[in-house]
């Protein structure tokens, strides 16, 4: 006699293997994005989910590593969590591997209207603002945080948005202007990123322009940019949406012609 059973029966699947990438510590080296030095960082081929370490397991000489203290994820110039950067020197002819989890990529989006303040951490409702007085004499600064890359921050001096690389870089959690603010100058930094343990929002991409005197009209590299959700900058001065720009599809519209040779910076997510 069989056994009957009632319900529905369970199918046999066979789970996908986990991913795993091999290299040495000669592989390790400094690998720059958007302005920011990651050191001793190995470019790896799969998505960690989320930039989150604890989601693939890195072993180093037979000795598994602990995540967010030994390693950290960071995203590539393509905003990918591909880049893996070890807090601490590497020698050259250790082995390294790493195992990756579960699956390389996805995509999470909440139902529309789920997710209100109340769903939010404190850490991920206001930006983390850090501010400095100049001596004159001091052009490097810590951030209370490390940004993903020079674009999530915005960096005035005296009130006026500065600009990257012309005026400052970013490398780890160090501020470094080009040349020395001057003296009682005030500093302020803001930390644009929203910030979480598992997953943040998208870094903010930087587009610049330069006035002509008769132009108001400037293509932006991204479409679909709400007007309240740029950050507009004329010679480092904040402009107010709607009143002094508006954005249609990829085009920026300023409400006047910036004068020739005036800088236009705008920050943005996607």
């Amino acid at each position: 006699m069989s056994d009957a059973y009632i319900g529905v029966s369970t199918p046999n699947r066979v789970s996908a293997a986990f991913q795993k990438e091999d290299f040495l510590g000669s592989d390790l080296g400094n690998i720059t994005v958007s302005g920011i030095t990651f050191a001793r960082a190995y470019a790896l081929d799969t998505e960690v989910p989320g930039s989150n370490a604890e989601n693939i397991m890195v072993v180093l000489d037979n000795v598994v590593q602990e995540p967010d203290v030994a390693f950290t994820i960071h995203e590539d110039a393509n905003n990918l969590p591909k880049i893996i950067s070890f807090s601490s020197a590497v020698l050259s002819t250790s082995t390294i591997y790493v195992t990756h989890r579960g699956i390389g990529s996805f995509s999470m989006k909440p139902p529309t209207g789920s997710v209100g303040p109340d769903q939010l951490t404190d850490t991920m409702k206001g930006f983390t603002t850090d501010t400095f007085v100049a001596d004159g004499n001091t052009a490097a600064f810590t951030l209370t945080e490390t940004p993903p890359n020079s674009n999530s921050v915005l960096v005035f001096v005296d009130g006026i948005l500065q600009k990257i690389t012309t005026n400052y870089t970013i490398s780890g959690s160090t501020l470094t202007f080009t040349s020395n603010p001057a003296n009682t100058s005030e500093i302020e930094v803001k930390h644009m990123g929203v910030r979480g343990v598992l997953r943040r929002g998208p870094d903010y991409i930087y587009d610049s322009f330069t006035g002509d005197g008769t132009d108001t009209t400037f293509t932006l590299t991204h479409t679909g940019v709400p007007t309240n959700n740029a950050f507009v900058f004329y010679n480092g001065v904040a402009l107010k949406p709607t009143t002094d720009y508006s954005i249609s599809g990829a085009v920026l519209t300023i409400t006047f012609a910036p004068q020739s040779a005036s800088e236009i910076m705008v920050r943005y997510q996607i």
